[in-house]
């Protein structure tokens, strides 16, 4: 292969070529002329690309072969040079590959007709434009170009190459130039030769493992073994001989320290060789020296790995944003470069849809077929982003809207008595005024507070009393499913007592249902209209889950019996206003126990109490009732709003000391204010208040025990 014609030399000189590296390629000329010569007389001095095994010069690493089809066999009869003859005429028929090189691989192919017809000073001049990487591939495509860059004359031609990787660290001592390239460049594990997986670079062991294989080596630190079998003992750990690596091996954070069995082996057949003291102490110093110089090269090749690394990852990122800047002017185009923007300035611009889209950020520049092909599929991905876009800020603009409808109308229902039944949001908002102002109002025109409270101001009335009429009528007719000759007035009886079937039989008087959760909070029903549903969480009323309460009436009645009034005509706001003293004779407490003493309630909370216990109303003496009330719990739970005031209706906390200053600020015209400031319960203001229909019964108040003193001795009487 060393065929550098004197022509070729003569002509060389006589035009004074001038050199483009520091090792010049006349150099290079000069250190590789007699390479033939040399090669037939020293065969043995070729350079072994792997350093970790001893195979042939043409092995390659394991990787699985395509089948191949039969080359043609075919010599070309087309010289590669002129042979001074007229070229034909230029024809616009596209010129057939000839038939030698279609389908080929191996010697057969271009690189063997380079090796073979090309200059060896222009082989050489093209090498010295490569990395070291190329090279070593170079070198696997036929034997003449192996016999070529395998040889350790050629080692110039390696330095050069090298000398064009920026920042690479220099070939260390224990490496030729094609077994650094070989570690350098080659991305297969060098136990299970299987490419394509994540390898590890073991930089002190001057090789790579995938994860699988890290674990075929031993623990430098915990097995005893890798360093028992030396002569020197354990001691032979802390001398710092043997290479070490820090990997990963774990899903976790936690690096393990591993050693390399080959090398240890290596080692101590080397030191069992040595025959004096002085040659082993000798060897152990070198062997530090040489393991501390690997320790500073590996961690230089370290550093340029990952800057390489790196560096690669910011070209890689350049080369997406260059495609998706390009993307986005073919949208721009055609009318998408909004909506794409649109997506990359959402909430999570770092991981948009459109920018980690798997054609946008590819690290491959755009070209026209490219575009072709990824085109309909973007526009797809736009067109229903910007449907979901829309419909999203549709709903956003309904949301806002009902949500200021909401507030208005709650602040107007303040201002009316609870104790009649009023229509939920959910009631109005299906009516066809107020359905047409929140939904078929165009999204650029405002809608006001001041626009939706006059429209409540104008329709409300009206709607409340045709709901009105209509609920309650739903009622009656539940009630009659047990009392057939039920009416609408028998709804305010104090002996009419419905219960809730979605809620473990809870108790409720009118209008209790009304505003109880069970009923109001149905979208689950999908009842009424199925736009407006989505956007509340009260209502549209319903009364499914509300039935007539046989056994709570029944218990209603009797108290109401016992407290000497008529049933039939005694209603629930009257049994309020009298608020009897209940005493339940059953729950009354030893003395001694910790809980001791008689157990009184007030109204309605013996409607829940045992229906088999005794109870006694009002059947006390003066004295003894003052006594009895004394004990009654003055405050109750200050951050439930359980009463309203009769007078403004607003809601109030269950506090005396609240109530009084609420009633002293806002009607001071109306209450005696000498009558209520001397007051310390809440029950004495019982006139100026009632219990807020929206909680349950079994809020409404606070049972309590009444434990009787002991009688004291008389003092006695002083001489």
């Amino acid at each position: 292969m060393a065929r550098r014609s004197e022509r070729l030399q003569g002509k060389k000189d006589a035009l004074g070529e001038p050199q483009m590296h520091e090792m010049t390629v006349g150099t290079v000329l000069d250190s590789i002329g007699g390479l033939k010569r040399a090669r037939d007389e020293e065969d043995n001095q070729d350079y072994d690309e792997d350093p970790d095994d001893n195979r042939d010069d043409e092995e390659s690493p394991k990787r699985r072969r395509k089948r191949s089809k039969k080359a043609v066999s075919a010599k070309s009869s087309v010289p590669l040079s002129g042979t001074g003859e007229q070229p034909p005429e230029p024809s616009t028929k596209r010129q057939r590959m000839p038939e030698e090189f279609r389908k080929v691989r191996g010697r057969l192919g271009l690189l063997e007709r380079l090796a073979k017809d090309v200059p060896l000073d222009v082989i050489l001049e093209v090498f010295c434009y490569l990395d070291p990487g190329d090279l070593l591939r170079l070198a696997r495509t036929s034997k003449d170009l192996r016999s070529i860059l395998m040889s350790k004359s050629s080692e110039s031609i390696w330095c050069i190459a090298r000398g064009n990787v920026e920042g690479l660290p220099p070939c260390p001592v224990d490496l030729n130039e094609p077994q650094y390239a070989h570690l350098l460049f080659e991305s297969y594990c060098h136990i299970c030769m299987h490419s394509g997986r994540r390898e590890t670079i073991l930089w002190k062991f001057r090789m790579r493992s995938c994860r699988k294989c890290l674990w075929t080596f031993p623990s430098a630190w915990i097995d005893d073994a890798y360093y028992g079998d030396h002569p020197l003992g354990a001691a032979y750990r802390h001398l710092d001989i043997l290479p070490r690596e820090s990997v990963k091996r774990r899903s976790s954070h936690r690096r393990d320290q591993i050693g390399h069995t080959e090398i240890a082996e290596r080692h101590k057949t080397e030191y069992d060789a040595l025959e004096t003291e002085d040659d082993r102490k000798a060897w152990l110093t070198r062997k530090s020296e040489e393991r501390l110089a690997i320790t500073k090269h590996s961690e230089l090749c370290e550093r340029w790995y990952r800057a390489r690394l790196e560096d690669r990852a910011d070209e890689l990122n350049d080369i997406r944003m260059e495609r998706k800047e390009a993307i986005l002017t073919r949208l721009d185009e055609i009318g998408w470069r909004d909506e794409a923007e649109k997506i990359m300035d959402g909430p999570f611009h770092h991981i948009d849809p459109f920018s980690n889209h798997k054609s946008v950020k590819q690290s491959k520049k755009l070209t026209d077929h490219g575009w072709h092909y990824i085109k309909d599929e973007l526009v797809k991905l736009l067109s229903d982003h910007k449907a979901a876009r829309v419909a999203q800020e549709r709903s956003r603009l309904l949301s806002s809207r009902v949500s200021s409808f909401q507030k208005i109308y709650n602040v107007i229902l303040s201002e009316y008595d609870l104790r009649n039944p009023f229509p939920t949001v959910g009631d109005i908002l299906v009516n066809k005024v107020f359905e047409a102002l929140i939904w078929d109002t165009p999204e650029d025109e405002a809608l006001t507070d001041a626009t939706i409270r006059s429209k409540l101001l104008e329709h409300l009335p009206g709607i409340i009393a045709e709901w009105r009429a209509a609920k309650i009528q739903e009622l009656v007719e539940i009630m009659k499913k047990s009392h057939p000759t039920a009416t609408a007035d028998d709804l305010h009886l104090a002996t009419t007592v419905f219960e809730c079937k979605a809620c473990y039989g809870n108790p409720l008087y009118y209008p209790q249902m009304f505003y109880h959760r069970c009923c109001i909070h149905n979208r689950n029903l999908r009842l009424n209209n199925e736009r407006v549903l989505p956007f509340i969480c009260d209502g549209p009323w319903t009364s499914t889950s509300i039935d007539f309460s046989d056994r709570y009436s029944n218990r209603a009645r009797t108290i109401v019996e016992a407290c000497s009034v008529d049933p039939t005509t005694t209603t629930y706001n009257d049994i309020c206003a009298a608020n009897p003293l209940i005493e339940c004779l059953t729950c009354k407490r030893d003395p001694h126990v910790w809980d001791a003493g008689r157990y009184f309630m007030r109204w309605p909370l013996p409607i829940l109490h045992d229906s088999g216990h005794d109870l006694n109303v009002n059947n006390l003496g003066e004295e003894e009732g003052k006594n009895i009330v004394a004990f009654e719990p003055s405050i109750r739970s200050e951050s439930c709003s359980s009463i309203c005031c009769a007078y403004c209706h607003k809601e109030q906390t269950t506090s005396i000391s609240s109530l009084i200053l609420h009633l002293k600020d806002e009607h001071i015209d109306i209450i005696d204010l000498e009558e209520v400031k001397d007051c310390h319960k809440l029950q004495e203001l019982r006139q100026h208040w009632y219990w807020n229909p929206v909680i349950l019964l079994k809020w409404m108040g606070q049972p309590f025990r009444y434990k009787e003193l002991p009688q004291l001795p008389a003092p006695l009487a002083l001489e």
